[in-house]
C-alpha cells in the first residue's frame, strides 16, 4: 500500500478496524474515511490475517437475522427519539409565536399567532375533540379582523402635465 496516509504512519490495523466498523464493513466507505484508495485498503486487508478475520466477522454479523432485527429496532428507536426532540423544539417555537403581544403585530401576523395558539393547544391534532375551542378561536379571529385598525381613506394625488406645444 503506497498511499499518502500509509507513508505518514496514519494507517494501522486499529484505524482500519475503526473505519470498517464505522462503514459497517463497506471497503469503499472505509477507504474514504482513511484517505486511501479502495485498492490500497483491499491490499492491506489481504496482507493481514487479523483484518481478514475481522472483515469476515462483520460479514457474518450483517447476515444474521437477529442483527437485522436489532438494526431495524435501533433505527426505529432513533427515529422516534429524533422526532420527539423536534416536536419539543417546535412547541417552543410555537409558544414564542403565540406569546407575541398583539400590539406588536399586523393582521397577517395575528392570523399566524392564532394558528400557533391553536397548534399549541392541540386543536390541530384532533379537530373533532376540540371543536368548541376551534370555533371560539375562529370567532376571536373574526372579531379581531373586524376591529383591527384599517386605512380609512386613500389620498389620491392627481397631477396634470401640459406640454409646451399645446
Amino acid at each position: 500500500m503506497t498511499g499518502e496516509a500509509l507513508r505518514q504512519g496514519l494507517i494501522s490495523e486499529q484505524t482500519i478496524r475503526d473505519a470498517l466498523i464505522t462503514a459497517r464493513g463497506d471497503i469503499f466507505l472505509s477507504s474514504q474515511y482513511l484517505g486511501v484508495t479502495p485498492r490500497e485498503l483491499d491490499s492491506y486487508i489481504r496482507s493481514s490475517e487479523d483484518i481478514q478475520g475481522f472483515v469476515a466477522a462483520i460479514g457474518v454479523v450483517k447476515k444474521d437475522a437477529d442483527y437485522n432485527r436489532l438494526s431495524v429496532e435501533q433505527f426505529t428507536d432513533r427515529l422516534d427519539q429524533t422526532t420527539r426532540a423536534y416536536q419539543v423544539e417546535a412547541i417552543d417555537i410555537i409558544h414564542d409565536l403565540a406569546s407575541i403581544p398583539m400590539t406588536q403585530i399586523s393582521a397577517a401576523m395575528a392570523e399566524v399567532k392564532l394558528k400557533a395558539a391553536i397548534q399549541l393547544r392541540g386543536a390541530g391534532k384532533d379537530p373533532q375533540a376540540n371543536n368548541g375551542q376551534a370555533s371560539v378561536l375562529a370567532e376571536l379571529n373574526d372579531l379581531y379582523h373586524q376591529s383591527a385598525p384599517r386605512i380609512k381613506s386613500i389620498r389620491v394625488a392627481q397631477i396634470e402635465y401640459q406640454s409646451d406645444g399645446e
